[in-house]
């Protein structure tokens, strides 16, 4: 018996792991079959090691060198496991060489110390690169190719990683084929095959080194990357080998938001500008409110405009960034959302802009490209607020170190208040909530709520010209000094250009502005900055600026007027010039804002009508009534809406306008110097302001017709009392009066604009530095709730 135990024992401790079995004391849950037999590899033993790149590989040129992923050993039950050392090898290691710490050289490492040069520091470009290029298929280079690396450790081989070893790579280029496109594809369109099979970046691509081309199978795995993700999503995964293969989505391309990119494409650590991709911008905007492009709304109701958005397969873009503009802005707010508020009564056109970079981005070297980099303008959407509100208005003078203010709906003698210094100038913001005015000490900022001065900055001293509609930047210039700034309200900070300017108005979306000086047009816009273009007409002749002392008038010099929808402006001159916001690119560098159209009249001030369809200029003899039409037939009244043209060989991008001009002289009138042209709200009428030492009250009033081409009205408004010259004015932003600043009486009359009669008077109470009245030179005016 006592040898039996003997021989049981003997047994047990004899047998080998893979047979021992639940009787000798052994758990089977601490094997990986769990077949109820206690043998084969333990849990707690290495089943697998992995290494990376998997799925990529690496790609060297020769000389080359990468580290391999640090590999990671894991149990049979993915666990992992902990290996204290790994041996690396190479299935050729005189292609690719691997170091005992896991770097792979392409060619051979130097395996033994020589004097003071360390093992593994030395990799050699394998035999034959000397060649410099791998070949044909059909005799290869037998220094380029594909082998593959393993590591192992406690007794198990990692998955293999391919090394893929090439000549040095000068250039990836995206072949011009149906890949990368003959044209723009629509937004959700996946670059595919006429059988709908996707065509991948990876098909369209080729690479070259120094003596040619390198075949794809020896370079491995290309990635792809979009310098702009808005404008296409790419599908960068696995086959580094096929291009052909329609499984092999390595490229994948589907066109996301309007706008063109570059792509990137990387390997071997070389990237290199490969190509292009344009996703199509809109060729339509179309705005309406529930269907309707007339819309009526009352103060309860907050519609959203309606934006669809088209592009030239007809195909609808959504999710894109529009900039929304009020021509009033104070009244008639409209947000980023297309969301529109009545704060007081008043009609207003409402547009949209898809403009670039936020929307429609594309390379400068793109702009124009497939309609890609360019603006796109939407229709008129007319809003009408009913009703009344009662006004409060604010005057100034270059003759009065004060500002002055009245409110209607209390009583109308104005309170005034004195400022630091005599202004030069002064602009209000959209809603008239604060007063900006220049003086070559300071800028002055008068807040209109609390009626005191509320800044003062000397960093930005000279003439106030404009303050954008988002009350964000104004123009100032400093035309003692030739400078001028483009002004933060909220920082303070500026950014400046050498130059004399005279007028300057903002697009409604605030990005571009726009300057005229006696010889040149400025303009900035948030993406391209500034630039300066010459003006080829001689400027007004019925006064002369003064730039060289602190004296100025603030109606003498070039004037200029948007159009409507903000396609860019009209300048005065001895003809009146047209410049469009559609850049021409068949010119290097690209022209931002080439001239559309050179009208052969003077003008000396100018007013663009709210919709769109007249500029109205004047000078000392008469107006010019210049009907806008965007197509050579004369057919299609305003200026261009939609995508900007596109470019031919012989054809700048920047469209044309052709503007048919009716001419309508003064009477009663002699004017030594026009002040402004002010257009209505409405576009009903214009009034026009000026000089003249024997003026007798009238105020020209210009009614455009209803039928086009036609000759509109001119009417003098005889305004009350002694008044003279009518010198400045301003409308209420219902458009349904006209405040006017005379001499003589030094008053300001209210004029209702639809009977043209004088029915009240303000006393701005406004005197010179002897104390003497003086006339208001500047005319502000709020609407002002009654409640």
């Amino acid at each position: 018996m006592q040898r039996f135990f003997v021989l049981i024992v003997l047994l047990c401790f004899s047998l080998p792991v893979g047979l021992s079995i639940a009787g000798c004391g052994h758990n089977t849950n601490n094997y990986c079959l769990k077949n109820g037999h206690a043998y084969g590899l333990q849990t707690n033993q290495v089943a697998y090691v992995t290494m990376g790149p998997q799925t990529t590989g690496i790609s060297l040129a020769w000389g080359q060198t990468e580290s391999v992923n640090e590999p990671a050993a894991f149990n049979c039950n993915n666990d992992p496991e902990t290996v204290t050392s790994y041996t690396y090898g190479s299935l050729n290691p005189t292609l690719a060489d691997i170091s005992p710490s896991g770097v792979v050289c392409a060619g051979t490492w130097n395996r033994y110390s020589q004097g003071l040069v360390a093992p593994y520091t030395v990799c050699t470009p394998p035999s034959g690169a000397s060649e410099g290029s791998c070949g044909s298929t059909a005799s290869p280079n037998s220094a380029c190719g594909v082998t593959q690396v393993t590591a192992t450790g406690a007794g198990v081989a990692s998955n293999p990683v391919n090394v893929y070893v090439h000549p040095p790579i000068t250039s990836i280029v995206i072949t011009p084929t149906s890949a990368t496109q003959t044209g723009c594809f629509s937004e959700g369109t996946t670059v595919s095959d006429s059988s709908g099979n996707p065509i991948t970046l990876l098909s369209a691509t080729s690479v070259s080194g120094s003596n040619g081309t390198i075949p794809q199978s020896d370079v491995g795995t290309i990635t792809y990357t979009a310098e702009n993700p808005d404008v296409v999503t790419i599908n960068n995964t696995t086959d580094a080998t096929s291009s052909t293969s329609s499984s092999n989505a390595n490229g994948t391309v589907t066109a996301k938001y309007p706008g063109s990119t570059l792509i990137t494409a990387s390997v071997a650590g070389s990237s290199s500008a490969a190509g292009y991709f344009y996703t199509c911008p809109p060729t339509k905007i179309a705005l309406n409110v529930n269907g309707s492009t007339n819309v009526t709304i009352t103060p309860n109701s907050s519609p959203t405009v309606n934006a669809t958005l088209t592009d030239k397969n007809g195909a609808k873009i959504t999710g894109v960034s529009l900039d929304y503009s009020s021509t009033q802005p104070q009244n008639l707010q409209v947000s980023s959302t297309g969301a529109i508020t009545e704060n007081f009564p008043s009609t207003a056109i409402i547009n949209a802009i898809c403009q670039p970079t936020t929307c429609n981005p594309a390379p400068i070297n793109q702009i124009g490209v497939y309609g890609t980099g360019l603006p796109i303008v939407s229709n008129d959407l007319t809003i009408n607020a009913p009703g009344r509100a009662s006004e409060k208005v604010w005057m100034a003078s270059t003759n009065s170190q004060y500002v002055s203010s009245v409110d209607l709906t209390t009583g109308t003698t104005a309170s005034s208040v004195q400022l630091p210094y005599v202004p030069n100038s002064m602009v209000a913001d959209a809603g008239a909530n604060d007063l900006y005015l220049g003086s070559y000490r300071e800028l002055m900022v008068f807040s209109t709520n609390s009626n005191s001065l509320s800044k003062q900055d000397v960093s930005v001293p000279g003439v106030v010209l404009a303050a954008s509609a988002d009350n964000t930047q104004l123009v100032i210039n400093d035309q003692l000094r030739k400078v001028i700034y483009l002004y933060s309200i909220t920082t303070g900070t500026n950014t400046s250009i050498a130059g004399l300017a005279t007028h300057a108005e903002f697009s409604p979306d605030g990005k571009t502005v726009y300057i005229t000086g006696p010889d040149a047009l400025y303009v900035h816009n948030i993406n391209t900055g500034w630039a300066t273009y010459p003006i080829n007409n001689t400027e007004s002749t019925s006064c002369t600026p003064v730039f060289s002392n602190a004296s100025t008038d603030p109606y003498c010099g070039r004037d200029l007027a948007l159009m409507v929808p903000q396609e860019g402006p009209f300048v005065t001159g001895s003809a009146t010039n047209a410049y469009s916001f559609c850049p021409d690119t068949t010119v290097t560098p690209p022209v931002y804002y080439p001239q559309a159209a050179s009208v052969g009249v003077a003008t000396d001030h100018i007013g663009a009508t709210p919709d769109g369809e007249h500029m109205i200029g004047a000078t000392d003899t008469g107006i010019q009534d210049m009907w806008v039409f965007s197509d050579a037939g004369q057919t299609t009244l305003g200026p261009p809406t939609g995508a900007c043209p596109q470019p031919t060989a012989t054809t700048s991008t920047g469209f044309t306008l052709y503007p048919y001009t009716v001419s309508t002289p003064f009477t009663g009138i002699t004017p030594s110097e026009i002040d402004q042209v002010v257009t209505s709200p409405d576009s009903s009428v214009a009034f026009v302001t000026y000089q003249s030492t024997s003026a007798n009250g009238l105020l020209p009033a210009y009614q455009p017709s209803t039928t086009a081409k036609q000759q509109g009205t001119l009417s003098n408004v005889q305004l009350s009392g002694s008044a003279g010259a009518p010198i400045d004015g301003a409308f209420s932003p219902d458009g349904s009066l006209f405040f006017v600043s005379t001499t003589g009486d030094n008053l300001v009359h209210i004029v209702n604009s639809s009977t043209l009669k004088d029915t009240e008077t303000i006393n701005p109470n406004l005197v010179d530095t002897s104390n003497k009245p003086t006339p208001a030179q500047f005319v502000v005016v709020k609407s002002r709730t009654t409640t």
